[in-house]
């Protein structure tokens, strides 16, 4: 093959890259990435194979050649530094444990990456997008090159624009059929996130505006819009000018709809970017016309579709701000602790749940991004690739931008010098600034994403980047192209060619072996992750066939050993099997498991746990307790607690470790509660059987109102009162001023179910001192009082009512206005109806009936029904005060309603039953005895009566089965016995 054909096929698999890794949902990962980045090699093996040919290999010299080695360079020693000082710290022998957290080793100036092994990814991942940005300055040379290249890239992010456009309007999504993971009510093309579908959208709205200026024609004067119309040739210009312009006007309006604030900034920077470079070269008129004419169709064609989901995006942007900021000042403390080398390229989210904050939920949620590109090279690279990231845009700023548009200082390749290096030709500038200000825009979408880490995002940067160099560095005129920057040339006479041919078939095999074998071992792993339990074991010993350092893997096998070697030790005793044995060998061979994987991720909080938990295991088999017998479990437990600190699962697994040790046990469990309330009740089941002491229980929780509250409520669940009742005073110990009658009230009516009447009585007359016309405290008060005989609790009870129907029309209701959703959730749980009107009402109500002051209980009854028809407690009680006065139909009728408003509650059809039997319409009152049988088959009272009642209607024979099924119920019932004496003829 020739020279130029190999150099053709090179700028083909260019292209074919470019083109592949947006359609292949970004080619993030799986067959999509490796495929990408196979091209990648092809593309450089064919450049390579060209000089080769050719007896000479020519470097064309960039301003980026040296900072991009020694971020190579630098990713490199980190991978081979790896992380020994850390599984030095993970691997430690075990000691006694008396703090829940280990201690962190912190600062690590010898580490250059956490996890090594997965870190090799991102670093193939970094040298992939090097290689597209030297590929494209070294493949294109000329202004055909450049424009093919550019045209190629408008015209696929346009197609696919116009397609998620349909796509997002229609709902037809066979247009993009081959899309693995469509965003529900955004944009996102054949991207998987949206907001990177927006990056790399902006890019190329960038570029297509850039473009339009490198095209436009250098008249000094305009044709007027007649000759345009005209002149057929005029016209054929106009609609090859401007046909770029309607793309880049459908990628802004898909840009739009993908709903991505990040992807907005990202566009407006690049946009005054642009300007701002084309105004320094004396070109910004067009510009500020052709960004006025985008922004012009997009508001238009945008209104036209509705910005209503944007406009309801960009008012979720306080509280996600909020979230993101959260999540960079809880990052930083990592680059004081991995302050040389960082963690590791790509291994952020190995040391961000050290750090993650509850608000972002750390035993749910993993953080991989700090969605903070620029944050998260900080903490990867750590100072020394912080300082060659800035040399690296020091060298873009200064040589691109300052001295090639500017005409200010030296090109530091041999590109001129001040008013000579820069570039005045429209063609070289509309591409250069458009490629930049793509860049820039992407620069500023990395402080508030990760779209750069997209693979099909950047290898689109890095091609804008060549682009730029090869538009600012080559004088491109048609036919006379020139390179205006240094090349170094290197001879390969043939023996020396074979030499480096051989070589770089080597490493090209080695890169494409590589790629592929990772796929083979990502898609093992993951499809070990979804099989089913029974199955883990299999698929953990392939993934370990084919990788025998998968961290996952090592650690499924490990639970499947764990699992048989228990199995074996709560197995039945069988003649010849040592089950002690059995279960020690099989948790050894956890153990190993668990700590090679410790070798490969030390910083995995996950697989701490799991080593604690086999050795705990290993404990119990052995026999082992105390401090020191656990103290290995102990140990890793705490470790796990150190590198997921705010993880509440990590101190719950600890409380349950430590569970033989109080001390140490409770004081995780308080920390477990402290983060997530939900683990209260599960660690008051785990410490119950212990018989802990009121001050024990008191320490299970946070000193706070609201967790003693929810303590309290909890142990009073669990009939444990004593306890129960010192965690209400203890609330209402500490107690904010402003919510102390709250705790009062609650302490108050647990005394009062335990039968401290008296103690209930002294708290609420506090509160209600502190408090005053408070219709719940007032209310409470009277109940109590009501308990005791005391005839005051009228008085309160009429002053509760009275409060609440002043109270009827205001905004605030609520006798205890409740600040938190916690709180309110638990004072929802003690009384739901607090701001009801009918709760004061109905106390009153039934307290007078209770006392038997029939003409004052009368109207309370009635307004009660009258507020609410279906409220078959107030049909009842009103029933109950017309029968005492007389009016017996009326009663039954109330009856009748409460009993079909609730027709299982057993004392209303009683009632009704009853009531039916005394106004002699005794076949209705015995249906009512058999529907109330039906729902309580053990309820005497209704089988006596349904008894009597047959045998009332000379039904002997069902009344003497009635009273013999009593009487299997409960023998010798005096009732059943003598009827069924009598209707044997007994006489009893």
């Amino acid at each position: 093959m020739s020279t130029g054909s190999l150099d053709r096929s090179s700028r083909v698999a260019l292209h074919a890259l470019l083109i592949w890794a947006p359609l292949a949902f970004g080619a993030w990962d799986g067959v999509a990435q490796t495929v990408a980045f196979v091209v990648v090699a092809l593309a450089a093996a064919a450049w390579l194979a060209a000089g080769l040919r050719a007896g000479q290999l020519e470097w064309r010299r960039t301003p980026l050649d040296l900072p991009v080695a020694l971020l190579l360079a630098l990713v490199i020693v980190q991978l081979a530094l790896g992380n020994r000082a850390l599984v030095a710290w993970a691997l430690a022998p075990a000691a006694p444990v008396t703090e829940i957290a280990a201690r962190f080793p912190a600062p690590f100036l010898t580490i250059g990456s956490v996890t090594p092994r997965q870190g090799v990814v991102s670093v193939l991942v970094f040298a992939g997008y090097a290689a597209v940005y030297f590929l494209v300055v070294q493949t294109i040379r000329t202004r055909q090159h450049v424009g093919r290249l550019v045209r190629t890239l408008l015209t696929l992010g346009a197609l696919m624009a116009f397609l998620g456009l349909l796509d997002y309007m229609t709902g037809e999504t066979w247009l993009l059929a081959w899309r693995e993971h469509p965003f529900s009510g955004r944009l996102s093309g054949t991207f998987v996130n949206p907001d990177h579908f927006a990056a790399w959208l902006a890019m190329l709205i960038a570029l297509g505006l850039g473009w339009l200026v490198a095209r436009a024609p250098d008249r000094r004067r305009t044709p007027s819009l007649r000759e345009w119309l005209s002149v057929h040739e005029l016209r054929e210009q106009a609609a090859r000018r401007y046909v770029p312009l309607l793309g880049v006007v459908v990628m802004a309006v898909a840009l739009v709809f993908t709903l991505s604030r990040g992807g907005l900034v990202n566009l407006v920077v690049a946009l005054v970017a642009l300007i701002v470079m084309l105004g320094a070269v004396g070109r910004a008129r067009r510009s500020l016309v052709l960004t006025g004419l985008l922004l012009t169709a997009v508001v238009a064609y945008g209104g036209w579709i509705g910005f209503d989901p944007l406009l309801a995006r960009l008012t979720e942007t306080p509280e996600g701000t909020a979230g993101r900021l959260q999540q960079y000042l809880a990052s930083l403390p990592m680059l004081a602790e991995f302050p040389l080398l960082g963690v590791g390229l790509g291994r952020y989210g190995d040391v961000y749940l050290r750090h993650q904050p509850l608000a972002h939920a750390p035993a749910r949620v993993y953080y991989p991004f700090a969605h903070n590109d620029l944050l998260q090279l900080a903490v990867e690279l750590g100072v020394v690739g912080a300082a060659l990231c800035t040399f690296l845009g020091w060298r873009i700023v200064s040589d691109l931008v300052r001295t090639h548009l500017g005409g200010r200082g030296a090109c530091p390749v041999d590109g001129g010098e001040g008013e000579e290096a820069m570039r005045s030709d429209r063609y070289s500038l509309g591409v250069a600034t458009g490629a930049l200000a793509g860049l820039a825009g992407l620069l500023a979408h990395s402080a508030l994403d990760f779209s750069a880490r997209i693979p099909a995002v950047g290898f689109l940067a890095a091609a804008l980047l060549g682009l730029a160099t090869v538009a600012l560095h080559t004088r491109l005129q048609p036919g006379h192209e020139q390179l205006l920057s240094g090349v170094t040339t290197v001879a390969l006479p043939r023996p020396r060619a074979r030499i480096v041919g051989g070589v770089a078939l080597v490493m090209l095999a080695a890169w494409t072996g590589g790629w592929v074998y990772l796929e083979r071992v990502g898609r093992a792993e993951s499809a070990m992750l979804e099989a089913p339990l029974p199955e883990a074991a299999a698929r953990a010993e392939a993934v370990l066939a084919l990788d025998p350092r998968s961290s996952d893997a090592l650690v499924a096998r490990a639970r499947s050993r764990q699992g048989a070697a228990l199995v074996a030790w709560e197995s039945p005793p069988a003649p010849g099997v040592d089950r002690e044995r059995a279960a020690r060998d099989g948790l050894a061979a956890a153990r190993a498991d668990l700590r090679h994987a410790l070798t490969i991720a030390p910083s995995n909080p996950w697989i701490h746990m799991d080593l604690a938990w086999v050795e705990a295991s290993d404990a119990v088999v052995q026999g082992r307790g105390g401090a020191e017998g656990l103290a290995a479990a102990l140990t890793h437990g705490s470790r796990a607690i150190a590198l997921g600190a705010n993880s509440p699962l990590f101190y719950a697994a600890m409380a349950r470790l430590a569970y033989s040790m109080p001390e140490l046990g409770l004081a995780a469990a308080r920390e477990a509660v402290a983060r997530d309330p939900a683990l209260l009740g599960e660690m008051l089941d785990l410490y119950r059987p212990l018989g802990l002491t009121e001050a024990e229980w008191l320490a299970l929780v946070p000193a706070t109102a609201v967790d003693r509250l929810e303590l309290a409520v909890l142990l009073e669940a669990r009939r444990l009162r004593p306890a129960a009742l010192a965690a209400y005073r203890g609330a209402v110990a500490v107690a904010p001023a402003r919510e102390t009658s709250l705790y009062r009230w609650a302490l108050a009516e647990a005394l009062g179910r335990a039968g401290a009447s008296a103690e209930a009585i002294a708290t609420l007359r506090e509160a209600a001192a502190a408090d005053t016309a408070n219709p719940e405290l007032e209310r409470a008060l009277g109940a109590a009082l009501a308990r005791a005989a005391d005839p005051e609790a009228l008085d309160h009870l009429r002053l509760a009512t009275s409060v609440m129907e002043a109270r009827a029309t205001a905004t605030e209701r609520r006798p205890f206005p409740v600040r938190g959703a916690r709180l309110n959730r638990l004072v929802s749980g003690l009384a739901g109806d607090l701001e009801h009107l009918g709760r004061y009402r109905r106390a009153l109500a039934a307290y007078l009936t209770e006392r038997r002051l029939w003409d004052q209980a009368l109207p309370e009854w009635r307004a009660l029904v009258a507020a609410d028809t279906r409220d078959a407690d107030a049909r009842f009680g009103l029933g109950l005060v017309r029968e005492a006065t007389g009016a017996a139909d009326q009663a039954l009728e109330d009856y009748r309603v409460a009993v079909t408003l609730e027709p299982r509650t057993p004392r209303y059809r009683k009632r009704l039953a009853d009531r039916l039997w005394r106004s002699e319409q005794y076949f209705q009152a015995l249906n009512e005895w058999r529907t109330l049988k039906a729902q309580a088959p053990r309820d005497l009272e209704v089988r006596l009566a349904l008894a009597r009642g047959l045998e009332k209607i000379g039904q002997p024979g069902d009344a003497y089965r009635e009273y013999r099924e009593v009487l299997q119920l409960q023998p010798e019932q005096p009732d059943a016995d003598r009827a069924v004496a009598r209707l044997e003829g007994r006489g009893r």
